[in-house]
């Protein structure tokens, strides 16, 4: 099966993690990040599991560029809080409130699968999406 990002984008965007773990990501998967690297599947969905609590995040591509088991993609991101979060990485937000930041991504497919995943993004209010 050919890895397909609009549908991986959409299953993301349910926020559905164990989910989206089974369907686009290898165990051994490695996401770089400018301030940690998760190892492995349980520690990357660990993170994102984490992070939804009391949030609803959600992908909206902007570019995205393959080349055989290489993707690049620019996306912008939006945090809507379910509940307050006060311990969120990127800043305390209030129910209700919501945070929209740009990430930039490029992916490493093995298979039909994610093997390596590397992010960067803008601080959030440094560039309006």
């Amino acid at each position: 099966m050919e890895f397909d990002f609009n549908r991986y984008v959409e299953v993301f965007n349910q926020n559905d993690e164990d989910l989206l773990g089974k369907l686009f990501f290898t165990e051994d998967i490695v996401c770089d990040g400018p301030d940690r690297t998760f190892n492995g599947l349980e520690e990357w969905l660990g993170m994102l599991k984490f992070s939804h609590i009391g949030l609803h995040e959600r992908l909206v591509p902007l570019f995205v560029v393959r080349e055989g088991d290489k993707i690049m993609a620019v996306v912008n991101v939006e945090f809507t809080a379910t509940a307050d979060r006060p311990d969120f990485h990127f800043g305390p937000l209030k129910l209700g409130d919501s945070l929209k930041m740009r990430f930039f991504a490029s992916y490493q497919l093995r298979g039909d699968k994610i093997s390596y995943m590397s992010l960067a993004w803008w601080p959030p209010g440094l560039r309006s999406v």
